[in-house]
């Protein structure tokens, strides 16, 4: 069994879809608990290594949903090495029940976080001003869910692409059963407010399941276990699917399961599990493993020099800035890879791993890549003038070597998108037109020292609107 691009997506969003509506009750009862070291091994009468005698093609009964549930349990206990606190009910369906049913697992967000997504995903040159990256996700993400699972619900849902709906395979399974144990043990409120700090936890959390199911996988594959693997259709990715907004999305699964595993390695699980109560803060902790809680890292400041015809974005009981993290500017860096009429700023196999038989399964790609390196910190402002937005963001890195690499990074990203270059006192202004390219308007790169300071606004006269000269009022400069 090998693992697909479009099944690592649907499990990004922690969802799945399937078809039937047969589902696993719990009886209740746990049966006898053995209390020696096999009762890992062992949930509700069934053992790890038990053989059921099931033809998944047709689907699955009640009971035999019950029977791979609870042997996927005891797996999961045994691999992970902690127990399940209570049952948990899974719900296989198709697609169509999906959609009907379960659609609204999204929630749709505010107009001003709305906004402020949409800023921060224009500055990494992923969405032009006109698009909504909200949608974009939801195009992205269109047939190919596989299963989810809604702390606030306790509800784990795989969504079969086969018809009948059955389970057709038990990886999404053991991926989402990792996550209810979490849930049992560690808690799964959302943790951090900006795209970084929402990309480091999501790491660790979809880092810890991910090791679980690779080993999961591997017993399958090599027949040290007996698993279910039912024969279906692959599906294409959808009409203009945006490999930007994915690999930003990817990022948890991509560089979560090696920062488990370099932790795990040399504490054991315990020390992973200590790490779920203080969980990392920002993506770099997990491209660089080593400088977790090491205060490697800090804050960006941005002062904010705006014309009262600026208005900032602030977001309710939300964030009043954004930061992209590490994780944000390599992928800004890699899409150029993959988009665009010219080459990439860097090359496709700076970023995905490739060996001899394609894609590497375990970590596909790596955001350790060129220009992004000594990434600090990084904060960002938008601002919004009726329909118009603009941002000021301020990427601090470690040394001015690596700002400096940065600066030039950034302004090779916006020849890419063919912005028409200027060299001006103090910066470099580049200008896009929306002609042959989504992006509009006029971006300021400068650099102070071991930090980039980058304005966006509708135009270059815009500029000092947005973020006026330090010697200069802003309401004067109105």
């Amino acid at each position: 069994m090998t693992r697909r691009p479009a099944a690592v997506l649907a499990l990004a969003v922690v969802l799945a879809l399937a078809g039937c509506t047969v589902g696993y009750q719990p009886s209740g009862a746990a049966g006898p608990s053995p209390t020696d070291d096999v009762s890992l091994g062992y949930y509700d009468g069934y053992r790890y290594n038990e053989s059921i005698d099931i033809d998944a093609e047709d689907g699955l009964s009640a009971d035999e949903t019950e029977a791979v549930v609870s042997r996927a349990m005891a797996r999961i206990q045994l691999l992970r090495g902690l127990r399940f606190e209570t049952d948990v009910d899974v719900e296989i369906v198709d697609k169509e029940t999906f959609r009907e049913e379960y659609g609204d697992v999204w929630t749709e967000p505010t107009e001003d976080r709305r906004r402020l997504d949409n800023v921060q995903h224009e500055a990494l040159f992923l969405v032009g001003p006109d698009e909504d990256v909200v949608d974009v996700r939801r195009n992205n993400r269109g047939g190919v869910v596989l299963g989810f699972y809604q702390p606030n619900e306790k509800r784990l849902v795989i969504v079969s692409r086969n018809d009948p709906a059955t389970l057709d395979d038990e990886l999404t399974l053991a991926h989402e059963l990792v996550h209810v144990l979490q849930d049992q043990h560690f808690g799964l409120s959302a943790e951090g407010s900006t795209l970084d700090s929402i990309n480091a936890n999501s790491g660790l959390i979809e880092g810890d399941a991910t090791v679980v199911e690779q080993a999961y996988e591997r017993n399958c594959e090599t027949g040290a276990w007996e698993c279910i693997e039912v024969d279906t259709a692959t599906g294409g990715l959808p009409e203009d699917f945006h490999w930007g907004v994915y690999f930003l999305g990817f990022f948890p699964y991509a560089e979560g399961p090696s920062f488990v595993e370099y932790h795990r390695d040399r504490g054991g699980w315990t020390t992973v599990d200590s790490i779920h109560g203080d969980p990392p803060t920002a993506s770099a902790e997990l491209i660089h493993p080593e400088t977790y809680r090491q205060d490697a890292y800090g804050e960006a400041t941005v002062e904010d020099r705006n014309a009262p015809a600026w208005e900032r974005v602030t977001v309710e009981d939300g964030p009043d800035a954004a930061t992209v993290g590490e994780a944000g500017l390599a992928t800004m860096f890699a899409y150029t890879a993959y988009a665009g009429d010219s080459p990439g700023v860097v090359d496709r196999d700076a970023f995905r791993n490739q060996g001899p038989d394609g894609l590497d399964s375990e970590q596909p790609y790596s955001y350790d890549v060129e220009y992004a390196e000594g990434w600090y910190a990084d904060r960002l402002h938008a601002y919004e003038r009726g329909n118009e937005t603009a941002y000021v963001w301020n990427v601090t890195f470690v040394d001015e070597a690596n700002a400096t690499a940065f600066a030039e990074g950034y302004g090779a990203v916006a020849a890419h998108w063919d912005g028409k270059r200027r060299a001006l006192e103090g910066g470099t202004v580049w200008t896009f037109d929306g002609v042959g390219t989504p992006f509009e308007g006029a971006v300021r790169i400068e650099r102070d020292e071991n930090a980039v300071t980058i304005v966006k606004a509708p135009t270059a006269a815009d500029l000092g609107d947005v973020y006026a000269p330090a010697d200069v009022d802003p309401i004067a400069a109105d």
